[in-house]
């Protein structure tokens, strides 16, 4: 019972969630459409919407301040972007590898997430970065590191 219980575990943990997204054409598509035109939007002012976590929770989510992080970043304030939220920098990279991915031809774009889903299944990076965007959250609520004042 308990080896079942790890050999699922480890499966979950090493599935390829990511590389999963950057296959599937249209909802990468649909994924880092939103993302640039969140990103674009957000750079021109516009904004659409707060969190509606904290909104209903008056509890800031894991990706509380990501945005403006992003925005610091891409203006290259990086000690703001790091202050404001440490997984900018990831954030903006994955949409990068998002966009990248959409515009390969066919063929590179298979070797591109065939080693992506590779390195994923074998280090289980997706869930070692979720694990740790959630401890950090945990850190930032516990107010060891704070979250900014006016996101």
């Amino acid at each position: 019972m308990k080896m079942q219980f790890q050999e699922q575990l480890d499966h979950a943990w090493h599935s390829p969630a990511f590389s999963s997204l950057l296959a599937n054409r249209r909802d990468l598509m649909f994924v880092a459409a939103f993302g640039v035109l969140h990103i674009g939007f957000s750079m021109a002012g516009i904004t659409f919407w707060n969190c509606p976590i904290r909104a209903a929770t008056g509890v800031p989510c894991p990706g509380c301040g990501l945005t403006r992080a992003s925005l610091e970043l891409l203006h290259g304030d990086v000690s703001a972007s790091f202050q404001t939220h440490a997984f900018a920098s990831v954030a903006l990279a994955t949409v990068f590898l998002m966009l990248l991915i959409l515009i390969l031809p066919e063929s590179l774009r298979e070797k591109w997430v065939t080693a992506i889903r590779n390195f994923e299944t074998r280090s289980g990076s997706t869930a070692w970065i979720i694990s740790f965007l959630f401890f950090y959250w945990a850190i930032r609520l516990s107010g060891i590191l704070p979250f900014p004042t006016d996101f």
